[in-house]
């Protein structure tokens, strides 16, 4: 693992929620987790998909982050703002996300608690972590 990654996720473990919104979750920082995920995704793992994942991240203020994450055979592209027909939509506290992110919140178990809600396709969902260069869950 490279090393800018084990700090990330040292980071990550070692923060509060509200360290962890200031600084990973300012606009500049969630540019960079999702500039990161783009580069991680690996379409070979994807079965064929493209199309739209969208991140719909809420603040502890109730403020509300979208961003999606484009798919297609040649790699992956990540943006600000809303797709309009996402084959996934992924709900959950910015915090949260932050710290699935950093492997300090398994997915699933947010799923099972009703820290994460999916709309879509849940086969999409299943499959994300190896699409992204990770073990799956």
């Amino acid at each position: 693992m490279p090393l800018g990654e084990r700090l990330f996720l040292r980071y990550v473990r070692r923060s509060s929620d509200d360290r962890l919104e200031r600084t990973v979750g300012s606009q500049r920082g969630l540019r960079l987790v999702f500039a990161a995920m783009a580069r991680a995704y690996r379409p070979d793992r994807a079965d064929g998909f493209s199309g739209d994942i969208r991140y719909e991240l809420t603040d502890a203020q109730g403020r509300e982050r979208t961003w999606t994450v484009s798919c297609s055979p040649q790699g992956a592209r990540a943006r600000p703002g809303a797709a309009n027909a996402p084959a996934l939509t992924i709900k959950l506290a910015l915090a949260d996300f932050i710290r699935v992110a950093g492997r300090d919140l398994d997915p699933v178990k947010a799923l099972l608690s009703g820290r994460m809600e999916l709309e879509g396709d849940f086969a999409l969902a299943m499959r994300l972590a190896q699409m992204f260069g990770q073990a799956s869950p």
